[in-house]
């Protein structure tokens, strides 16, 4: 399960092949404790749930390694989901500033994330991209020159 939360209300909720958008499921809504930001949705992939953004499960977070293994049964529809996902976040970043990422196991969604990871925007690559598991991903705009 991926959750994501904005600072504003994002335009009407998204429903397509590869990306959607919905309300969090009353039996999940304890998962916005672990948010910073007021308005937190559920972000399924082409799967229908969110199982099609590639993840990893590890205590500390890991970062992306040539011949890391992200291949899946259909890697193109995954890599669509994640282009979807990615140019979502690169729209609310740039008009919120930052977008938070909580990807937890389904039922899981009362534990705490284990730490944080922030990443800059221009950091998500498709092909590179993945989720490390019950870590609260922090998508922000680079700093503004002074």
């Amino acid at each position: 399960m991926v959750y994501l939360g904005t600072v504003t209300d994002l335009p009407p909720l998204v429903s397509g092949n590869d990306l959607r958008l919905e309300r969090v499921q009353p039996a999940r809504e304890f998962v916005r404790r672990w948010f910073s930001v007021p308005r937190v949705h559920f972000v399924g992939a082409h799967t229908g749930c969110s199982c099609g953004f590639p993840s990893v499960i590890a205590e500390t977070p890991v970062d992306y390694f040539e011949g890391m293994r992200l291949e899946s049964d259909d890697r193109a529809a995954d890599l669509r989901s994640v282009r979807a996902l990615i140019d979502l976040v690169a729209r609310v970043v740039e008009r919120d500033g930052r977008v938070e990422l909580y990807p937890v196991a389904d039922g899981d969604e009362m534990k705490p994330p284990k730490g944080v990871i922030e990443l800059p925007v221009e950091s998500l690559v498709a092909d590179r991209f993945f989720f490390n598991e019950r870590f609260m991903h922090v998508v922000a705009a680079p700093p503004r020159a002074a």
